[in-house]
């Protein structure tokens, strides 16, 4: 819009080279180009919006391709984020915990089996969005049971650390309030934001939502059978006792 205004003045510079531009003339100027240039004007706006509304959602695109397994991993504790839990419970788990989630995993399991992780993960994503195309929705996504089988692989290796529960609980718990995401970052969360850090009990709810399918598929007599093909059934006995143990952590 500038630079039609800009060329539109000199234009008008060249019609009549005695025009002085002072204040009261650019404001004739501006009205005179409004009015004999709405069309055009409104066109390269509009095309000027359209492609920062283009280049925007490419951006988040682009962001959500790259992080499509961590949105499925983070998706089975978002019950726990704000509004839906209030800061102020001792269960609630403000969004501030990802950078320091995501290195304790990475420590737990491994950077690079992390990587891998998310290498997958962008691919299932990749062939489920060509798969429905335009009726592509982020919850078939985060219910497609191979990026769930993806996450469920990383959390049966990350079990494999907890032999001593409570001491692998502390630890988690320092590592993430060491990590916390900027508070400015997540204001909308409310006012308890600057000061909320990760309370015991809500990595507790944390942990046992991540590991919450594996609790339907070892009561079942031939999911068991497929979970002990995949991982082991010593890694079977360990993801069960960390479950066991995360329920009577927290009094369930």
């Amino acid at each position: 819009a500038i630079d039609l205004f800009v060329d539109y003045l000199q234009q008008a510079l060249k019609s009549n080279p005695g025009l002085k531009l002072d204040a009261q003339e650019l404001a004739f100027q501006s009205r005179q180009f409004k009015k004999d240039e709405k069309e055009r004007y409104l066109i390269r706006t509009q095309k000027a919006a359209e492609a920062w509304l283009n280049k925007v959602s490419q951006d988040q695109n682009s962001e959500a391709r790259k992080r499509a397994f961590e949105r499925v991993l983070v998706k089975r504790f978002s019950h726990l984020f704000p509004p839906n839990e209030s800061l102020e419970s001792e269960r609630a788990v403000s969004r501030r915990v990802l950078p320091g989630l995501m290195l304790a995993l990475e420590q737990l399991a491994g950077a690079e089996f992390v990587q891998q992780c998310q290498v997958a993960g962008r691919n299932v994503l990749r062939n489920v969005r060509e798969e429905k195309g335009g009726d592509f929705s982020w919850n078939e996504f985060y219910n497609d049971p191979a990026i769930n089988d993806i996450v469920d692989d990383l959390m049966a290796v990350v079990a494999w650390s907890f032999r001593d529960t409570e001491r692998r609980i502390q630890w988690l718990l320092n590592l993430i309030n060491l990590n916390l995401a900027p508070p400015e970052d997540y204001p909308f969360e409310g006012p308890a934001i600057d000061t909320w850090t990760l309370k015991r009990s809500a990595l507790i709810e944390m942990l046992r939502a991540l590991f919450a399918d594996f609790r339907d598929k070892l009561a079942g007599t031939d999911s068991r059978r497929q979970m002990e093909r995949r991982y082991g059934q010593k890694a079977c006995q360990a993801i069960q006792r960390l479950i066991e143990n995360l329920d009577r952590a927290n009094g369930h």
